[in-house]
């Protein structure tokens, strides 16, 4: 006992030297009982080359707080208790390591030890007898050694695809009776019969519209009662708060790496490890694709920020509890080629076609989602993906991009958004770049910057379009009818390291903008530049009035399947006159009398023969009415305004359109059209020293009028000339 002593202070005093270590193979970590080291157990390491793996469990974690702080002083608590580094032992020395994984060594440490019948009850994942190999990045990868982590980075997808488990450690806490309830019994109870596994596609559709039709409640509905049993619609609706706050509060949940490592594993190895506590992570994703296809979320979520302000705090937990990419990823591992339910999405969001097309476009649309979770190094936004990206591109594609953690953030995005666009079937990818407040500095603004969350909504517009769920099927906007017979050669190539070469044509300039204000009930409310276009003498470049030119606009053509097709353009009208109706009467100071006093100034003019859009007469009618107000807040094409102009402006150019374009629009900017350019682009001249024609991408813009071919003809495009973007 003295000596083992005398070794366990010896090696407390010892830093563990990493050995290099193949560059095909990887370490595997053991957990060892020890009674002598300070914390129960000691590590040792194994090197294994990736084409003879043992057995191994892979972990998943935060490696900073398993939990978001409810307060401020839980944050300081945070940052004294999680941030602190831990020395255990490992051979003749130690290894630093953090709180939390401290925590799930030692609860693992704790149940290996244990015999079977002394587990907490509730389904288990049985941890095989010792000696036994994990895989943990913290300490099987030297973070010390930039060589070796920018190696062993490239095996990371194939490391979590090799993992007979994959533990997703939430921290020590253990989810309340409540949480646990609702994944291993009520969620199970709702997919036997509405599930996406479902044996029998009649059966399940029936279930779903039985629950849609009821409602996340649950309540009063015989059809849900008779389904899963009234005691248990009656504790959901008691207990299933609890189930997404806890969630709502996990870390893990929003860091970028476990995107991969919970979708890249075979379906149903993924297991949530809460302290002693097991729960299947597959059930939480399935449970949460049913609540999206059962029309629950927007229930939920609005029920949910309500409640619990960590829901209200980080948007997005339901999507990232239903893991959409992991959804995904089967259909791009069938033989033949991709999933024809893929095909489809990819034609209509990016208009991709072949089977090299949708594979690039669903690496952009990974790349773009990931701007949502949290990176604790940006280059590794582009290398936490890099699975992914071999996944969904398959043997007959490479990965453009190789991890390197010694080139520059800007220069990695850069690389990436080159080599994506040798590769997709337009320049949609555009819509995704361009300026915007809070964007990185020195990256062009032709690559978009996958660390930037930006406003809510921040896509590009063909985007935009699809993700409101209300409005009827729409053809994919473009203006140079990119998409007509099929890809073209090369639309753009670089020139140097950051300059883009693409062809096109300005068409027009921006004469006037106007900023987009909502108010506490969604309605927009800076509208006496409404007022003044729907004044206009005669009828709209594409012969309709001025007023349903500026709502279409506003409302990027998304047509809401509450109004009947055949009332469409009669409401469209109505809504405008109602709009500014309503901020005549809103008493919101300067807005609304500037708004009052542009009625007057038109009223003056149709004294002398002006054609007048309405009168003070039709604004005092219109509120005169009944819960007018409230009906203007629930107006679908209300909704649909504040769901598209969030970070945009309203623009109108020397020619006389109507548009949207980006926040940071500028009178003078330059509306191109360009080859293989779906959108128009707003760009920028620089002066330049030589007086060479420099542009900077403002970003894309909806111009109405010209958003299907209506502009392009032979003799534009005989016009289109090299323009050089910055």
């Amino acid at each position: 006992m003295y000596d083992a002593m005398e070794m366990n202070l010896a090696n407390q005093n010892m830093r563990y030297v990493y050995q290099p270590i193949p560059p095909r193979s990887i370490r595997l970590v053991n957990i060892v009982s020890s009674q002598t080291s300070p914390h129960g157990f000691a590590l040792s390491f194994n090197e294994y080359p990736l084409d003879s793996l043992p057995p191994f469990w892979a972990l998943s974690y935060t490696w900073g707080s398993p939990d978001f702080p409810t307060s401020d002083a839980d944050a300081v608590a945070d940052a004294v208790d999680w941030d602190s580094s831990h020395r255990v032992n490992c051979g003749t020395g130690f290894l630093e390591i953090g709180q939390n994984l401290l925590a799930f060594l030692g609860q693992t440490n704790l149940t290996m030890s244990q015999p079977p019948a002394a587990t907490p009850p509730g389904p288990r994942q049985i941890l095989p007898e010792r000696p036994f190999n994990f895989w943990i990045d913290a300490v099987c990868i030297n973070q010390a050694d930039p060589s070796e982590r920018t190696q062993q980075v490239r095996h990371m997808g194939r490391i979590y695809q090799s993992a007979r488990r994959v533990v997703a450690w939430l921290g020590p806490a253990e989810p309340s009776a409540d949480a646990s309830w609702v994944v291993r019994e009520f969620a199970p109870r709702v997919l036997a019969f509405a599930g996406p596994r479902h044996d029998d596609d009649a059966s399940r559709r029936r279930a779903v519209r039985i629950l849609a039709a009821a409602g996340p409640s649950l309540q009063q509905h015989a059809g849900a009662a008779a389904l899963l049993g009234e005691n248990v619609c009656r504790r959901w609706r008691e207990r299933h708060v609890s189930f997404f706050a806890f969630f709502a509060r996990k870390r893990w949940l929003t860091r970028g790496w476990v995107v991969q490592e919970a979708a890249l594993p075979r379906p149903g190895s993924v297991v949530l490890q809460c302290g002693g506590v097991q729960l299947s992570w597959a059930a939480v994703n399935d449970f949460a694709s049913f609540v999206y296809s059962a029309g629950w979320d927007a229930q939920l979520d609005a029920e949910l920020a309500a409640a619990v302000p960590a829901w209200r705090a980080r948007p997005g937990t339901l999507e990232r509890l239903w893991n959409p990419v992991a959804a995904a990823l089967p259909e791009y591992d069938r033989r033949g080629g991709v999933g024809e339910r893929v095909v489809v999405w990819q034609r209509r969001r990016w208009g991709a076609v072949t089977d090299c097309e949708v594979r690039h476009a669903e690496v952009l649309h990974n790349l773009h989602r990931l701007r949502a979770y949290e990176f604790e190094k940006p280059l590794d936004r582009i290398y936490g993906a890099l699975g992914l990206c071999e996944r969904i591109l398959g043997d007959g594609y490479a990965v453009g991009v190789a991890p390197r953690y010694d080139v520059s953030v800007e220069a990695a995005f850069t690389g990436v958004a080159a080599w994506l666009l040798g590769f997709l079937p337009n320049l949609d990818m555009l819509g995704l770049a361009g300026l915007a407040e809070g964007r990185m500095e020195g990256l062009p603004s032709w690559v978009p910057d996958y660390s930037f969350r930006g406003p809510r909504g921040y896509t590009s517009l063909q985007r935009v379009r699809q993700l409101f769920k209300d409005g009827r099927s729409f053809h994919p906007l473009d203006a140079t009818r990119a998409g007509d017979g099929g890809r073209q050669g090369r639309f753009a190539r670089t020139d140097g390291e950051t300059r883009l070469v693409l062809e096109g044509v300005c068409v027009d300039t921006v004469g006037n903008l106007h900023r987009l204000e909502h108010d506490e009930r969604g309605v927009l409310a800076n509208v006496s530049w409404v007022v003044d276009f729907c004044n206009r003498e005669g009828r709209y470049a594409v012969n309709e009035t001025f007023a349903a030119a500026v709502v279409t606009t506003l409302s990027a053509n998304i047509k809401p399947r509450a109004i009947p097709k055949h009332e469409y353009r009669e409401s469209i009208e109505q809504w405008a006159r109602d709009c500014v109706a309503y901020n005549c009467a809103a008493h919101r100071g300067d807005a609304a009398l500037d708004v009052a006093d542009r009625l007057d100034f038109c009223e003056a003019g149709s004294a002398k023969g002006r054609w007048l859009f309405m009168s003070s007469d039709d604004v005092s009618q219109a509120v005169s009415l009944d819960g007018f107000a409230e009906k203007m807040a629930d107006d679908p094409i209300t909704k649909v305004v504040h769901f598209v102009t969030p970070g945009r402006k309203a623009l109108e150019t020397r020619r006389g359109l109507v548009g949207l374009g980006p926040a940071e629009a500028r009178c003078g900017d330059e509306v191109w059209l360009v080859n293989g350019g779906r959108m128009p682009l707003l760009l920028r001249r620089l002066e330049t020293v030589d007086k060479a024609a420099v542009y900077v991408l403002v970003g894309e813009v909806y111009l109405h009028g010209i958003m299907h071919g209506e502009m392009m003809t032979d003799e534009l495009r005989a016009g289109f000339r090299p323009v050089v973007m910055v």
